[in-house]
C-alpha cells in the first residue's frame, strides 16, 4: 500500500511540479510587467524632478532594480544610485523608447548571471519621453520554483509516511489475531486444550479461529476416547492372559507326561507372544494419540540400561551384544519412548542375528544417531522401506512375527521429531538407524 501511494504521489508530483513551476514563472513575469507599466504611468504623470523618489519607492516595494533612460539614451534615474547623465544603451531600452513593452531574459555582464527584465515607454503628451526598466536576477525566479518543488517533495514524503503508517496499522490489526491464531495452532499438537479467542480480529480471522477451536475439540475428544479404549483394552486383556499363563505353568509343573509339558510350554510361548503383540498394538494406539508430555531424556543411559537388561537373552542364544555409546546424549521425548524403541530394535536384532549385534550411539550436528546392527541374513534393498509399515514383513522374515515392531519404532521416533531408516549392516546383515534431535537442557542422573 505504501509503495502504491508513493508511486501515485510521485506520478502526480512530477507533472504538478512542472505546471506549478511554469505558473510561478509566468506569474512572476506578469507581476514584473504590471509593476513596470504602473511605474511608467506614474512617471508619466510626474515632473522629471520627482522621478528619483518614485524610482526609489518602486525599488523598495518590488526588490527590483529600476532605471529610467530619457529619449537621448541618458540615464536619468537609477535605484542602485549609479552615476547619472551617462549613456545607458540597452536593446530593451531601445525597444521601449520605440514605444514597445519588452520582457525577456538575457545574460548580464555586470551581474554575471541571467537577468530578467521588463522595459516600458514613459509617455507624456503623446510622446515617448523616456523608458523605465525593472530587472531582477533570474536566480530569484529559480529559487521560488525550487522552493515550490521542495515543498511538493515534502508533501509527497508526508503522504507516503502517512500511507505507510496507515498500512502498518491495518496490517497490524490483521496480523495480530493471525499471529495469535498461529501460536495456538503451533501449540495444539502438544496441548489440545488450547483455544483461540473467537471475538477479536476481522470476520475471516474469527471464522478461522472458530473452525480451529471446533477441530481441536473434536480431536481432543477422539484422542481421549482412543486413550480410554487403550487403557481398557490393556486392563481387560492382560488380566485373562495372566490367568491363562498361570494355569499353563501349573499344568506344566503338575503333569508328569513329557508330551503334556511340551504342549504347555508351547502354549505359554504363544500366550507370551500374544501379550507382546497386544502391547505393541496398544503402544501404536498411544503413539497415534500423540499427547504424551515431552521432557529431557538421558538417551545414552536409557539405551545402555536396555542393552544391559537384554544381555542375558542374547547370551542364552550365544549372540555377542556389543555397545558403543557416546556419553552425555540428551533428547526430548515422552518418558518410556526411548526405552521402547531400543527394546523393539534389540528384539528384532535378537530374532535374526547369527553371532553378534552392535548398538552404537553418536552425535552429529546436534542430532543423536542410534544404530542397531546384526549379522543376520539382511534384507533386500527393495524391502527396507516396506518393513516399517504396519503388519508388513520382509521377504527374509522369521516365522511368528507380528509386523508391528519396526512400525512402532518409526511412528514413535517420528512423534519426537526423528526418523528411522533401514540399511545394510557392516556384516551385510540388517541395521536400523534412528536419528533424533538433541535436547538443549540435560537432566540430572536418575531422571531418565
Amino acid at each position: 500500500m505504501a509503495l502504491l501511494v508513493a508511486v501515485v504521489a510521485a506520478a502526480l508530483a512530477v507533472p504538478l511540479t512542472i505546471v506549478v513551476s511554469n505558473d510561478q514563472r509566468a506569474a512572476f513575469v506578469s507581476g514584473l510587467q504590471i509593476d513596470t507599466l504602473t511605474t511608467a504611468a506614474t512617471l508619466a504623470s510626474q515632473p522629471r524632478i520627482d522621478w528619483g523618489k518614485t524610482v526609489a519607492a518602486v525599488a523598495q516595494a518590488t526588490g527590483a532594480r529600476v532605471v529610467v533612460v530619457d529619449a537621448g539614451r541618458n540615464l536619468v534615474a537609477d535605484s542602485d544610485n549609479s552615476s547619472l547623465d551617462r549613456s545607458f544603451d540597452r536593446p530593451e531600452v531601445q525597444a521601449a523608447l520605440a514605444g514597445s513593452l519588452t520582457s525577456d531574459v538575457r545574460p548580464s555582464v555586470t551581474l554575471g548571471e541571467q537577468l530578467r527584465y521588463v522595459a516600458a515607454p514613459v509617455v507624456q503628451n503623446y510622446d515617448v519621453v523616456a523608458a523605465v526598466r525593472l530587472s531582477l536576477p533570474e536566480s530569484i525566479v529559480t529559487e521560488q520554483v525550487q522552493r515550490t518543488a521542495r515543498w511538493l517533495a515534502v508533501f509527497v514524503v508526508t503522504v507516503v509516511i502517512a500511507a505507510a503508517l496507515v498500512a502498518w496499522l491495518l496490517a497490524r490489526s490483521i496480523a495480530s489475531p493471525l499471529r495469535r491464531l498461529a501460536a495456538v495452532a503451533h501449540e495444539l499438537p502438544d496441548d489440545l486444550d488450547r483455544r483461540v479467542d473467537e471475538t477479536s480480529g476481522p470476520v475471516e480471522v474469527r471464522s478461522v479461529a472458530h473452525a480451529l477451536n471446533s477441530t481441536a475439540t473434536r480431536l481432543s475428544g477422539l484422542i481421549r476416547r482412543t486413550q480410554r479404549v487403550a487403557a481398557d483394552a490393556s486392563h481387560h486383556l492382560r488380566t485373562p492372559l495372566t490367568g491363562v499363563r498361570l494355569r499353563l505353568e501349573a499344568i506344566e509343573d503338575l503333569s508328569d507326561q513329557a508330551e503334556v509339558q511340551a504342549e504347555a510350554q508351547a502354549a505359554t510361548h504363544e500366550v507370551d507372544r500374544l501379550a507382546r503383540r497386544i502391547e505393541q498394538v496398544l503402544a501404536l494406539a498411544r503413539s497415534d494419540a500423540g499427547t504424551a508430555h515431552f521432557s529431557p531424556q538421558a538417551m545414552s543411559q536409557v539405551v545402555g540400561d536396555r542393552a544391559e537388561a537384554a544381555a542375558g537373552m542374547f547370551a542364552e542364544r550365544g549372540i555377542d551384544l556389543e555397545t558403543e555409546l557416546e556419553p552425555g546424549v540428551f533428547v526430548s521425548a515422552p518418558v518410556g519412548v526411548i526405552a521402547q524403541v531400543t527394546d523393539e530394535l534389540l528384539g528384532n536384532a535378537l530374532q535374526y542375528a547369527r553371532s553378534r549385534v552392535l548398538v552404537s550411539l553418536d552425535v552429529t550436528a546436534r542430532t543423536a544417531v542410534l544404530l542397531v546392527e546384526d549379522d543376520g541374513p539382511g534384507l533386500p534393498a527393495e524391502d527396507r522401506e516396506a518393513v516399517f509399515e504396519r503388519f508388513r514383513r520382509g521377504s527374509t522374515a522369521a516365522p511368528g512375527g507380528s509386523g508391528l515392531g519396526l512400525a512402532l519404532v518409526r511412528e514413535s521416533v517420528a512423534g519426537i521429531g526423528g526418523r528411522a531408516t533401514a540399511t545394510a549392516s557392516r556384516w551385510d546383515g540388517f541395521a536400523v538407524q534412528v536419528t533424533v534431535p538433541c535436547a538443549d537442557t540435560p537432566v540430572a542422573s536418575g531422571d531418565h
